[in-house]
């Protein structure tokens, strides 16, 4: 082999139902890392964003390819090129094609693509890594036999040592964090050890993927849609939440830049790509205070004229007005909390250390500051009863009274990798060798239909979507009494513009599925 390789990633299209509204493709942050690091070590990189077309083309998806039946009346479609447009667009003289797999709803069309290129292209090694191949890698190769491995957990190091033993002809069982096809079945070798200094870290290589298609919030100053990207400033969370996969994919330690590297970072990203807003990525944005403070104060100093944001999910404990303040004056318009239930009990059962007085505080004092602040709840979550669902009812009513400019509610479903999956699949509830977990976990997102769920307090689906509804009426009701602008801009715009959902569309197909849907009490045991 020569001295370098030429390797080819791909984030495959997007798996949804047809006529959805839920399809937002952000950048691939993770994706860019890999790229940039292979770069730094002098191989040669093609980058296909197989999910991001110029005219956001949708293809049907051969349900053939599914082991399960689909609801009727559905079909699917992938949202990006096709597979034969995917492998026209790979270089004949490929040696590695990584596949960055983070979604498991995706995973059936993710397996397509994988198999598709298996067949097509013999010969080329093929390698997946991403949360969802980090959750589940024995699926991953049992189900795509061209697979060489998975990478598990952060891949940067992986993957250089992964080309490393293939140059050198050593076995795969030296490079820690993999899962691959051994003569006698699947090896998995030792964890890997996190990554400490993130400094040191490449910028992402931006400069290899189609930055103007990825959606474009904010506006400059003469009215057009400016550029966004996103970055990341730490690693991990320190908090075990039983919904997350954090705790399998990255571990509970937490590393964080430098404030320096990240404002070097942000300096060069908009100089080189004209970027106006970056979208932090973190897991956990807001732990240290003085942190924040230094950075904000290091953005104020370099004066960036820049917007950035919060759009994953905050703590509390340690916004006071000070850090407020600074996040307010250094260009960050918008903060994302993740309070996830309003029920000290729901919240102490998914070990989601939440204080819900103090996350109020924190919210009225971004408010106080002029702060966008968004809200992320889940329902359906196992162990959630009656009066944890007429709770959250109400403290999403103090939340809109409070002024909280929207709330992003997600349909429980289990992710694969953290602790909540895990107890599940372990009662066999569901077997990841059929399609119909992943299909069902595809329509709790795609769909306003609740018509899967794994709480066996609530055993009627109707009853669910009921308080599906309830939760959105409890908000917008108390928004449209107490906060009528921020309401009419909802209304106005037709959508939530962070999760892609058109709030219309779903309050109609809501009441037409709580008439029509069957219940067969599809609670698990």
């Amino acid at each position: 082999m020569n001295h370098y390789m030429k390797i080819c990633l791909i984030r495959p299209p997007k798996l949804m139902i047809k006529n959805a509204s839920s399809v937002v493709s952000f950048p691939p942050l993770g994706m860019a890392i890999i790229a940039a690091v292979l770069k730094n070590e002098g191989h040669k990189v093609q980058v296909i964003d197989a999910a991001i077309t110029e005219n956001n083309q949708q293809v049907p998806f051969d349900s053939n390819n599914i082991n399960t039946k689909l609801p009727s009346n559905a079909s699917l479609v992938t949202t990006g090129l096709s597979c034969d447009e995917v492998v026209d667009l790979i270089d004949a003289d490929t040696d590695i094609i990584g596949f960055s797999c983070m979604f498991s709803i995706d995973w059936v069309s993710d397996r397509t693509l994988i198999n598709f290129i298996g067949e097509k292209m013999p010969g080329k090694l093929l390698i997946a890594a991403g949360e969802s191949a980090s959750g589940m890698p024995d699926i991953f190769l049992k189900q795509c036999p061209g697979l060489t491995a998975c990478v598990i957990g952060e891949g940067e190091e992986t993957i250089l040592e992964f080309i490393a033993a293939l140059k050198e002809n050593k076995s795969l069982q030296t490079v820690n964090g993999l899962m691959f096809r051994g003569t006698d079945g699947f090896i998995k070798t030792p964890k890997r050890e996190r990554l400490r200094q993130l400094d040191q870290l490449p910028i992402p290589a931006w400069e290899e993927f189609p930055v103007t298609r990825y959606p474009r919030p904010i506006k400059n100053s003469d009215g057009t849609n400016g550029i966004t990207l996103p970055l990341i400033a730490t690693r991990g969370c320190p908090y075990r939440c039983t919904f997350c996969t954090s705790p399998d994919m990255w571990g509970t330690r937490y590393f964080m830049r430098s404030p320096e590297s990240v404002v070097r970072e942000m300096e060069y990203v908009k100089s080189m790509f004209g970027v106006i807003n970056f979208e932090f990525f973190d897991l956990t944005a807001i732990i240290q205070k003085k942190w924040v403070i230094e950075f904000s104060n290091l953005l104020k100093e370099k004066k960036l004229n820049v917007v950035w944001r919060f759009p994953a999910g905050t703590r509390s404990e340690a916004i006071d007005e000070e850090v407020i303040e600074a996040l307010s004056s250094s260009g960050c318009k918008e903060i994302m909390y993740a309070p996830e239930s309003g029920s000290e009990r729901v919240l102490e059962l998914i070990k989601k250390k939440v204080i819900i007085p103090k996350l109020m505080e924190s919210m009225q004092l971004a408010k106080k500051h002029d702060m966008r602040v968004y809200i992320n709840m889940i329902i359906g979550l196992p162990g959630e009863r009656h009066i944890d669902i007429f709770k959250t009812c109400l403290f999403l009513m103090r939340c809109a009274k409070l002024g909280v400019n929207d709330v992003g509610l997600a349909k429980f479903r289990p992710y694969p990798g953290s602790a909540l999956f895990d107890d599940l699949h372990k009662k066999g509830i569901f077997d990841l060798n059929s399609d119909e977990y992943f299909i069902d976990s595809l329509f709790v997102v795609d769909s306003i239909v609740l018509n899967k769920f794994y709480n066996t307090e609530i055993r009627s689906s109707k009853l669910y979507m009921f308080y599906y509804f309830l939760y959105l009426s409890s908000f917008y009701s108390f928004q449209f009494i107490f906060q009528f602008k921020n309401f009419k801009r909802i209304m106005d715009y037709g959508t939530m513009y962070r999760y892609g959902l058109n709030l219309k569309k779903d309050i109609i197909g809501l009441f037409q599925g709580f008439l029509t849907f069957n219940d067969k009490s599809t609670a698990r045991a």
